[in-house]
């Protein structure tokens, strides 16, 4: 009786799971499709999730139509910029707060997570003035410099440096290593794997920033191409489905391909971050 009901039980797990994988993969695979179909079949009136001509001629318009190179260009600066710097202040902060020790080191601490909790909407005038006195506008570093910090970041790597046994640190002192081999061979050595994790979601979700480049990207040379998508819709000839599918397409595939290579380090980061807590 109860290996049926555990047969049962996992039975129908599988068939939920199998039904939120097609939810979720649906789109993806329909934008795909979409992208490989001739205009005709693209306004159709039946629904086909495979096309029945596949033609590449909306990639080989979107390429020598459209600034793509650049758009990918610029999308590549501005997530390596945000990545870099993001990753690198986040660690040199939670190595901060935990090899210095002093009184304001928990002030400091709850000071950061109070900012996870200001919406974007709260700060995105006031970093627009910023830029602007600053003359960054239409620039990557306008894109960059409001996300070199981000305390969510910080609180994923400081939860796993905090980890790190205190004698390890006590002994580099005793060796007489200075700050920077202890930060560079010791924290950043024993993890790794969780700052491969951290670096390939920042690595997304700088990838897919949308609104604040909106902002202050006005230049068709400038834009990234989570923005550049935006100029497929011409609301007198009507959208330009093709190339619009094409071009996501092609922006997607750098995402798609990190979290695939990397998802194993992603997965146990996060288990682990979870169980240490």
């Amino acid at each position: 009786m109860k290996n049926k009901k555990r047969l049962l039980s996992q039975s129908l797990l599988h068939v939920v799971s199998l039904v939120l994988l097609i939810i979720i993969l649906f789109p993806l695979l329909w934008m795909v499709s979409s992208s490989l179909k001739t205009p005709k079949e693209l306004f159709s009136n039946g629904i086909n999730l495979l096309p029945k001509q596949i033609t590449l001629e909306n990639y080989r318009f979107v390429l020598e139509k459209y600034d793509f190179v650049q758009w990918l260009l610029n999308s590549i600066v501005t997530t390596f910029g945000i990545f870099i710097l993001q990753v690198f202040i986040s660690l040199m902060g939670a190595f901060a707060l935990n090899y210095y020790r002093t009184r304001w080191n928990r002030i400091m601490f709850y000071f950061v997570l109070i900012t996870m909790v200001i919406p974007f909407q709260v700060t995105m005038i006031p970093n627009y003035i910023l830029i602007s006195n600053m003359g960054l506008v239409d620039t990557q570093i306008a894109v960059i410099l409001p996300y070199a910090a981000n305390a969510t970041t910080f609180f994923f790597i400081y939860q796993q440096v905090r980890s790190i046994p205190k004698s390890y640190y006590e002994v580099a002192r005793i060796e007489g290593a200075h700050s920077f081999w202890v930060f560079q061979h010791v924290m950043c050595g024993l993890c790794k794997g969780s700052i491969a994790a951290v670096s390939i979601l920042t690595i997304i979700d700088a990838w897919n920033l949308y609104f604040w480049p909106l902002l202050v990207l006005s230049s068709p040379k400038s834009r990234t191409l989570t923005i550049a998508l935006k100029q497929f819709a011409d609301y007198e000839v009507g959208d330009n489905w093709g190339p619009f599918m094409a071009t996501a397409s092609l922006a997607s595939l750098p995402v798609v391909l990190a979290y695939t290579f990397f998802r194993r380090h992603i997965i146990d980061a996060f288990v682990s971050s979870g169980i240490k807590g």
